[in-house]
């Protein structure tokens, strides 16, 4: 138990002692049986480590388990107890009236305003969620004996599972709920379950186990050949998950590489890693497929898997327009959540074109444009006839002109960050962006990377999806993060392309550590910025909440918008890049 009766001072001090710790994105362990963080929580496997529970410091609580968009606006507080049946309206019950009792200890005079003192526990009845494993609800409704059944499955089958939106000033509150909560436990008869130790660590993402439904026929190698093969859709699929995570055909071959017989032709694990994020998931599927083995040379291809390397070089083309299409109807992810910062008000150019597949008829309008004779024709025969015309006559109300259509083209400069930070998963999900706007859209993309003490065009603006895979493929991320160099070289290469209507999107998940000018590579960055501004190139930062103040001030100097998200995943880039272009589209046709 946390303590026998409620302390104004003891509760200050759990207050200020869960600010430190949640300020450095941590749980806390108080007393035998509490958890407390801004974080989601996982009991570990009783096999593993029995009593330990693990803070899954890459998952915000008010996101995962109330749909929040913005972070660190929860404070969750797990409370672990033996089997037993705990109503969750009893602890709705105490809690109210705990909370009562503290603010009247804390304040005597409350007693005197009985109604301003109600007012203030109520509010807090709205802002704190319990479940345990007899129900669920908000303490307001819990109050009045409305309960939501528990699903088996959900948090609380254990443990009291409390989420209580407290701002800092509030977080001393965390100790009177967890303290009410082991009380109503053990007046339930039920024993508190000992947590022996909490850990810190990231909820590892869940991959598609895709081996145990890709069959692939190869069983008898005699007389056989890649042009031979049987069951080809089921080896496009094969391809196809790997192009999920390597990227095209080039670097499908390139990872097979990796596992060739020939040690001069291999890259290391930390290579891979440095390249594509972790890849042993993806060994351990081909692995299963009996397309790699063990050998005292370590891992290699075997004669399935030298058979289908043997396939992806001989159907590089109809692999590569397949993986095209998949990328092309990426969908919007749910995971791809992001908060925007920041305005950008811009002029956008507008390109007018005819269009031939419509035709327009409004004698009230006057039209300019091409006339659509033979519907102007038709349309006068008609009336003519209507008219009672002795004469074949063409009037006004029977003109037709071919529809006027604008689009407003919207070129695309990413401006990658390629320092040591990004590699692996967010360097091919940048890399998955490039593609996906590419093929899906019908503007340019240009492709800058900054790492170490430099920056360089890898993509100069194409249209060119070959051109644009190769650039991307040589990609490889280390070192430092020159931002300013990166930003100068992308607005120099705007400037040179003469584009209409240039969006430039910085995706960075660190801070410029690499000066271009002086001796302060921060200020040096915030100059490069003001460029942005002074070419009127709209700009979009992508970056991650813990370089918020930099990134914040960086945006403002170059007029742009700053889009924070938890992870750079290729749905968050895709949806965030997706809302600025249908924003640049709305703004065009209010302006029109």
């Amino acid at each position: 138990m946390l303590g026998e009766e409620t302390n104004v001072d003891k509760a200050a001090s759990v207050g200020n002692y869960l600010s430190l710790y949640f300020g450095q994105n941590q749980g806390v362990r108080l007393g035998e049986s509490t958890v407390i963080s801004r974080r989601a929580h996982a009991r570990m496997p009783e096999k593993r480590v029995k009593g330990q529970i693990k803070i899954l410091i890459n998952r915000d609580a008010g996101k995962t388990y109330l749909d929040y968009v913005d972070v660190d606006q929860v404070v969750h507080i797990d409370v672990y107890h033996k089997a037993g049946e705990i109503d969750p309206r009893d602890v709705a019950r105490a809690i109210f009236w705990a909370l009562d009792e503290h603010f009247l200890e804390k304040d005597p005079q409350l007693q005197y305003a009985e109604e301003e003192r109600f007012k203030m526990v109520s509010g807090y009845a709205n802002k704190i969620f319990i479940t345990t494993n007899q129900g669920k609800g908000l303490l307001y409704d819990l109050f009045q004996d409305i309960s939501k059944p528990f699903i088996e499955g959900e948090e609380g089958h254990d443990h009291v599972h409390i989420l209580a939106r407290l701002n800092r000033e509030e977080y001393y509150l965390a100790y009177v709920i967890a303290e009410t909560v082991e009380e109503v436990i053990l007046a339930s008869g039920i024993k508190l379950s000992k947590v022996r130790n909490i850990v810190h660590g990231n909820q590892k993402e869940e991959r598609d186990s895709y081996a145990g439904y890709i069959k692939l026929p190869w069983k008898n190698f005699k007389g056989q050949n890649a042009r031979q093969l049987p069951d080809k859709e089921n080896v496009n699929q094969l391809i196809l998950k790997l192009a999920e995570k390597f990227g095209g055909v080039d670097e499908i071959e390139e990872f097979m590489e990796s596992y060739s017989t020939n040690i001069f032709k291999r890259k290391g694990i930390e290579q891979q890693k440095k390249k594509w994020g972790d890849v042993e998931h993806d060994v351990e599927q081909l692995e299963e497929l009996g397309l790699i083995k063990d050998t005292i040379l370590g891992k290699v291809l075997t004669k399935k898997g030298l058979m289908l390397q043997d396939f992806v070089v001989k159907h590089k083309c109809e692999l590569e327009t397949e993986i095209r299409r998949n990328v092309r109807k990426a969908p919007s992810g749910g995971s791809g959540r992001f908060k925007k910062l920041g305005k950008v008000d811009s002029k956008t150019a507008q390109v007018e074109y005819t269009n031939r597949n419509r035709t327009v008829n409004d004698p009230d309008k006057n039209w300019s444009g091409d006339l659509a004779v033979p519907e102007t024709i038709i349309q006068a025969k008609k009336n003519s006839f209507l008219r009672g015309d002795t004469h074949f006559t063409i009037k006004k109300q029977d003109l037709h002109f071919y529809d006027k259509k604008t689009y407003v083209p919207i070129d695309i400069c990413l401006l990658i960050d390629a320092s040591g930070s990004m590699a692996g998963d967010k360097r091919q999900a940048a890399c998955f962006l490039a593609e996906h706007l590419l093929i899906s859209g019908k503007e340019k993309v240009a492709v800058v990377t900054f790492q170490e003490r430099s920056s360089e065009v890898v993509v100069p603006f194409t249209r060119n999806h070959r051109v644009l895979s190769k650039g991307l493929s040589t990609i490889s991320p280390a070192g430092l993060t020159p931002m300013a160099n990166g930003i100068m070289t992308a607005v120099n290469l705007i400037k040179d392309n003469r584009v209409k209507n240039p969006l430039l999107v910085l995706i960075t998940d660190g801070i410029p550590n690499t000066p271009l000018w002086t001796l302060d590579a921060k200020a040096d960055a915030l100059e490069a910025a003001t460029h942005i501004k002074e070419n009127k190139i709209r700009l979009i930062c992508i970056g991650v909440e813990s370089n918020r103040n930099f990134l914040e001030k960086l945006s403002e100097r170059a007029d742009g918008a700053l889009y924070l998200v938890d992870d750079l995943n290729k749905d968050n880039l895709i949806n965030i890049v997706r809302h600025e272009k249908k924003t640049m589209m709305e703004t065009h046709k209010h302006m029109a």
